[in-house]
This record gives structure tokens, sequence and C-alpha cells, in this order.
């Protein structure tokens, strides 16, 4: 199962002729958005974090006055 899971990650793998490198790899198009949410975590971890701690306290002190 964890071969599967890791060939779909990476994707088929392709060669181009004339390119260095020539080796390319074609994404399942669920990998593709797995990629672009993961990119999108690394690069804003800080301030998506940030905004869950804030807004978890918001609701808990809500809940608490009310």
């Amino acid at each position: 199962m964890l071969n599967v899971i890791k060939d779909w990650w990476t994707g088929k793998e392709y060669f181009v002729d004339g390119r260095l490198p020539g080796i390319r790899y074609k994404h399942h198009w669920t990998a593709k958005i797995a990629h672009i949410i993961v990119s999108f975590y690394l690069e804003h971890w800080k301030w998506i974090w940030s905004t869950i701690i804030a807004i978890s306290a918001l609701s808990i002190s809500y809940l608490k006055l009310s």
C-alpha cells in the first residue's frame, strides 16, 4: 500500500528527447492538487497556525463568557 501511495505522489516517469535532464513526471490530477496544498502549507504555515490558534482562543473565550 505504501508503494502505491509513493507511486501516486511521484507520478509516472517519461523521457523528453533533446533536453537535459530529460526525465519528467506526469502526475494524476489528485496528486497535483495534493502537491499544491502541501506547497501552500509549507510556504505559509506560520500564519495558518496563528490564525487557527487565534480563532480557537476567541471561540473558547466566547463560550466561557456566554
